[in-house]
């Protein structure tokens, strides 16, 4: 059990040392995040199309 709470202080002391995103930056990264996983969805799915439109020619 001694164990246990010296792992939990541990991880208490770790957490208010951690910096943690203003609220901008994180609307930033979101909106970052979601623009790089739209713009390679819509490249994989243009190749994904360019490869069968090649294959369906033979």
């Amino acid at each position: 059990m001694n164990k246990v709470k010296t792992f939990l202080g541990e991880v208490k002391h770790e957490l208010k040392e951690t910096t943690w995103p203003t609220k901008v930056a994180m609307k930033k990264n979101t909106i970052t995040v979601f623009g790089v996983m739209a713009f390679f969805g819509v490249f994989f799915y243009a190749a994904d199309s360019v490869i069968t439109f090649l294959l369906n020619l033979i």
